[in-house]
């Protein structure tokens, strides 16, 4: 593990024969070569792009500015991999930049998984649940079932369970027990996942642990290195037993106002108010005095706009670092909650599948359903645990 002076810039992504059968991921915002078998890697750069513009690696960003060259490189070697014994299938790649904008690829064969669960339709539930969380008191079974994006409640019955919990070493521990049992999501054949949902399409299920201290945001918290204290810090707070397993065990972030931030490994969805919502993320806390990206037409915000978002090396005088009461100013603000802009999470809000808005470490319940997602994995359930 990299120091705090001598880290690299890094992305992990997906490579996947199968993705060059994905309309969406053909999408010209997600990659620069189509059909393309690399998981959004347009997202991927830019966000590549803003960590080397931000700590200064001005030879790698550079090399980034040429989106169809990384594509070709990545993929020259790919096949090298193959060619020298590797298995053509599923891979995630970690990309490293070292300060001279020297590439360094890490190869490694991941599991298959539904087009689905890499572009999910909607972060719909697998299966109709009941009664709302608390902070959504105004929302009713009727009309979350009316709500494209939702497909139901967000906590699990007494006889309910998610698929795989049993497989880890992680306890699971009851939910609130079902009380506005909604006649009608029963009929829904897409809220039932032994109907719609096969173990091939499901999509994987994390547990997930808030938590015990908040983290302090900082510019390794926003952008991605090899430099990753904080969050091996956070996994051994909440993961004293074994925090580098089991695979999708998750522990969930917060900062020193009390807001959610991110996973150790992925972002966050919560449902509140009667939406899907993922924590806002702003721009990294701390001084820096690197070039702007804002001429480089790259758009951050995720929003499908095509506005600047608002870019490192513009600094408006306005504090960076989250501070409490923020939010009545700007929800736009520079100041986010201090977690990262994960890849999947920029689809998600383009797509319109969720908002950012703030999530308080007081809401959430033991036993609540949420989505979590990275750029390797895709999309999955997740459920709270104590």
């Amino acid at each position: 593990m990299s120091s705090i002076s001598d880290f690299k810039l890094f992305t992990s992504l997906r490579y996947d024969p199968l993705l060059l059968t994905s309309e969406q991921n053909s999408q010209p915002n997600l990659n620069f070569v189509v059909p393309s078998p690399f998981y959004m890697l347009t997202y991927h750069r830019d966000r590549m792009l803003e960590a080397a513009l931000h700590f200064e690696f001005h030879e790698v960003a550079e090399k980034l500015q040429d989106g169809k060259a990384l594509h070709e490189l990545l993929l020259s070697k790919v096949k090298a991999w193959i060619e020298n014994g590797g298995k053509d299938g599923p891979l995630k790649l970690r990309v490293l930049f070292c300060p001279a904008g020297e590439l360094s690829l890490d190869i490694a064969p991941i599991p298959p998984v539904a087009l689905s669960t890499l572009y999910p339709p909607s972060l719909a539930l697998p299966k109709a649940l009941s009664a709302p969380h608390p902070a959504s008191r105004s929302a009713t079974p009727e009309n979350l079932n009316s709500l494209p994006l939702t497909g139901g409640t967000l906590t699990l019955g007494p006889t309910d369970s998610l698929p795989g919990s049993s497989s880890t070493s992680t306890p699971s521990h009851p939910a609130p027990s079902n009380t506005n049992t909604n006649s009608n999501s029963t009929t829904n054949p897409t809220s039932n996942p032994n109907s719609s949902f096969s173990p091939e399409s499901q999509p994987p299920t994390w547990l997930l642990r808030l938590d015990h201290s908040p983290t302090e945001p900082t510019p390794f918290t926003s952008l991605k290195t090899t430099h990753r204290a904080p969050y091996d810090t956070a996994r051994h707070r909440a993961l004293p037993t074994n925090p580098t397993a089991p695979l999708f065990t998750e522990v969930l972030l917060y900062n020193p106002c009390n807001e959610l931030t991110e996973g150790t490994l992925t972002s966050l969805y919560f449902y509140r108010g009667g939406r899907w919502v993922t924590p806002p993320v702003g721009v990294p806390a701390g001084e820096f005095h690197g070039p702007s990206i804002k001429n480089l037409n790259v758009n951050l915000d995720g929003n499908g706009s095509g506005e600047d978002p608002g870019t490192p090396g513009e600094d408006e005088g306005e504090l960076r670092k989250p501070f409490p009461g923020r939010w009545g100013h700007s929800l736009r603000s520079k100041v986010g909650s201090g977690g990262q802009r994960g890849t999947t999470r920029r689809w998600a809000l383009w797509r319109g599948m969720c908002m950012e808005e703030p999530v308080r470490v007081e809401t959430v319940r033991v036993g609540e359903l949420m989505w979590v997602s990275n750029g390797v994995r895709g999309f999955g359930l997740g459920r709270v645990v104590e």
